[in-house]
């Protein structure tokens, strides 16, 4: 597995799966800078990636590409500006501007292609920018949005899908598939205990998705290859995996607390989480070009 740090304003993947000593001299935030002066050769990608030691010995290997590299933790006051820079588009040889999710693309399918990697996971930042575009729609990729039962949350989504939703139909007015609105699920994270205000968060995630990302229809019945689904239909993509709040991880630190991954400590929290995106990526790698209904 390979896990990307792309939350670059507020880094922590790093920091969480690797020791000091395991981490890699660069990242991602380095990775945007250099490509985008000199570009970077194959051999030196190494250096962008480190093997965590949390899962040694059972589950496989975990590489990391942290969001800062070593080089930049010896050098602090210089983090600032490389992230002002890395969020800058680049020019091509031919005079084209390359924009920010496009390098992320290119960055990803790289880094992905040193190992065969049985799944990528990208933590991108939350909010309505260019860094989270690529990690949204760029890469093809099942798209998890974890959000709490509060209104910030659901005006977010409502934003978000709008925008969304003028990709989808210019799309398919050019003839190409909107596929890709599949993809996109939300994750009821913190979830409360009370049933009102979980059958409420529900009710508003159906809302957003019809108004945003579903297709909308005259007449009593939708054409056969629309986007369309019934507000109670546990499979559609509105239906959120459900996260339940847990006191016991508000302080997690599987790098001082080793027992913080071990299967006591998290699978009465996380199991049925987990049991579910297991279900969604295997779904996924059946037929990642044409994602299942």
């Amino acid at each position: 597995m390979l896990a990307v740090d792309l939350d670059l304003e507020a880094p922590g993947i790093g920091e969480f799966l690797l020791t000091e000593e395991r981490m890699p001299r660069f990242g991602v935030v380095d990775y945007l800078v250099e490509n985008g002066i000199g570009g970077i050769s194959d051999n030196r990608l190494h250096d962008f990636v480190g093997t965590s030691a949390l899962t040694h010995g059972e589950g496989g290997r975990v590489d990391v590409m942290p969001a800062l590299g070593s080089v930049s933790a010896a050098n602090p006051a210089n983090v600032m500006a490389k992230i002002s820079r890395a969020m800058i588009d680049d020019i091509s040889m031919q005079g084209d501007r390359v924009p920010v999710s496009d390098q992320i693309s290119a960055m990803i399918a790289r880094v992905s292609g040193l190992s065969q990697y049985d799944v990528v996971l990208i933590d991108s930042r939350a909010g309505l920018a260019e860094l989270a575009a690529s990690a949204v729609l760029g890469l093809g990729a099942l798209v998890l949005l974890f959000g709490t039962a509060q209104r910030q949350t659901i005006s977010g989504y409502r934003t978000l899908f709008a925008a969304l939703n003028l990709l989808a139909t210019r799309d398919l007015a050019a003839g190409r598939s909107a596929d890709w609105r599949l993809l996109i699920k939300p994750v009821y994270a913190k979830a409360s205990l009370d049933p009102e205000v979980s059958d409420r968060h529900r009710a508003d995630l159906y809302d957003v998705f019809a108004e945003g990302l579903y297709d909308s229809f005259d007449g009593p019945y939708a054409p056969a290859n629309s986007i369309s689904f019934l507000p109670d239909d546990p499979d559609a993509p509105h239906a959120p995996l459900v996260l339940p709040f847990s006191s016991h991880f508000i302080d997690f630190d599987p790098l001082v607390h080793h027992d913080h991954l071990a299967k006591p400590f998290y699978e009465q929290t996380f199991r049925p989480f987990l049991d579910q995106l297991d279900r969604l990526i295997s779904e996924y790698l059946k037929n990642p070009e044409q994602p299942s209904r």
